[in-house]
């Protein structure tokens, strides 16, 4: 089945970010889309993200903020404070239909030729990052699907296994799958991009020419800033949506 999928993760309560990526997909002809998770978390709609995403997404997958967010885990060990008060304001502002929604939700999903999870195939609840070429050629083992995709660092990339031995990071964000060729592909993040570009990230995928594309989407910062600062959330998650890290 030849399909034309978008992939997006990381929304973190930015409606702004996702309103505008929603219609990207749409003005690209998207016929599937897919979520990889992290839909609460830092931003100042949880909820209506969520009800969004129920309505128009296909496949959703798991992400460590929404886990935690509606006590699947604990964040105790995590080691970022405004980290953990953000998920403590959005624990409590959670409707019970959105802890519902996300209480169901699976690590992983396939539709082959793809694979989709929030962090590395190697062990979806561990919630490992995959921030280095290491960290992504040990991912290859751990899934049998032509293309996988991730989120989590909110940083895209496009890693390229040829013919089972050698690695290596496309140098653009566009590619076209080769013969004996697999890839893992991250799709940056929609409401938190950190790689220094502030536009929203999402991936289009089509299975006919087996090829994906990062696209970039802008949107109005200034009115989710403005809302963050209207509920009193930290002011380095405020500031960082203008400078993408």
């Amino acid at each position: 089945m030849h399909v034309k999928y978008g992939i997006f993760s990381d929304v973190h309560g930015n409606l702004e970010a996702l309103n505008e990526v929603m219609d990207s997909m749409t003005r690209h002809g998207v016929e599937r889309r897919v979520c990889l998770g992290d839909i609460v978390g830092y931003g100042p709609f949880p909820n209506e993200c969520v009800e969004l995403i129920a309505e128009k997404s296909d496949i959703v997958v798991l992400g460590n903020h929404d886990s935690v967010a509606v006590g699947r885990e604990s964040h105790d060990e995590w080691n970022n404070y405004t980290a953990q008060r953000s998920i403590e304001w959005t624990r409590n502002v959670l409707t019970p239909a959105t802890v519902e929604f996300l209480r169901k939700l699976p690590y992983t999903a396939s539709e082959k030729p793809l694979f989709f999870t929030h962090a590395s195939p190697w062990n979806p609840p561990d919630w490992k990052y995959v921030s280095s070429l290491d960290d992504a050629v040990d991912t290859f083992s751990f899934f049998t699907e032509q293309i996988a995709f991730i989120g989590h660092t909110h940083w895209p990339i496009i890693v390229i296994m040829d013919n089972e031995q050698s690695f290596h990071v496309s140098e653009s964000l566009s590619y076209t799958l080769r013969p004996g060729q697999r890839l893992l592909v991250n799709d940056g993040s929609v409401g938190q991009p950190r790689d220094r570009n502030t536009q929203a990230s999402w991936c289009l995928c089509d299975t006919e020419r087996m090829s994906v594309e990062i696209v970039r989407v802008p949107y109005d910062i200034d009115k989710t800033q403005a809302a963050m600062r209207k509920l009193g959330l930290a002011e380095f998650l405020i500031t960082r949506l203008s400078e993408g890290r």
